[in-house]
């Protein structure tokens, strides 16, 4: 693929990334905005806040399917490197930022947990699954799913190098997964806050 090619692939990845599936699903069945309630983030978590579980799970997945559609293609079809850096890797973070601030809804998105999966899943499914377990972990022993979503992201790199290695071309990878999960941590900084003070929501409660 040209650079041009390879550029146009990272636009339409962020385009992708922008498709706020949380928002428009609430906005068709319930008429309303759903930046109206709860955190009034755009993600699958507050979706079910307003439609229950089985939305929420839903949301999820097609969030998730966006990151899938974004590295998988040029992982396989059209594997390029632009300045040494794998393609791939540009459409992850494009599909991850477009979730996180759509042009169309003033920059203002979702968390970029549910797709920042399906990246990682495209890019490693082992360490996907490492994450998992540690969200799931997390999720068990502190029933906070903001809590387990930072672990989880935080345990990325750390999970991929342990799994894939530290050198050569996975140095790259590493570094980019950190910068991932640096957005996702970033991103949950008021969940962070109310961590600290203890007034964070817990499952059940």
């Amino acid at each position: 693929m040209s650079p041009w090619g390879a550029l146009g692939w990272i636009v339409l990845s962020y385009l992708v990334g922008t498709i706020s599936w949380s928002y428009l699903i609430v906005r068709k069945v319930k008429g309303t905005d759903l930046r109206d309630f709860g955190s009034g983030n755009l993600g699958a978590t507050n979706a079910g806040r307003v439609l229950g579980r089985r939305y929420a799970i839903f949301i999820y997945v097609l969030d998730f399917l966006k990151g899938l559609a974004a590295v998988l293609p040029a992982r396989h079809l059209f594997p390029c490197d632009l300045g040494g850096i794998p393609l791939e890797l540009y459409a992850g973070l494009a599909v991850v930022v477009g979730h996180i601030f759509p042009f169309w809804l003033g920059f203002k998105g979702g968390k970029g947990v549910a797709t920042g999966s399906g990246v990682v899943f495209a890019l490693s499914p082992w360490t996907a699954l490492g994450a998992l377990a540690t969200w799931a972990m997390s999720l068990a022993l502190f029933r906070m799913v903001s809590l387990s979503s930072i672990l989880a992201a935080a345990s990325l790199p750390l999970w991929y190098g342990f799994l894939e290695g530290w050198s050569g071309a996975h140095v790259t990878r590493v570094v980019f997964l950190a910068t991932v999960a640096a957005l996702v941590v970033v991103l949950h900084r008021t969940n962070l806050q109310r961590i600290l003070a203890g007034d964070e929501d817990k499952i059940g409660e």
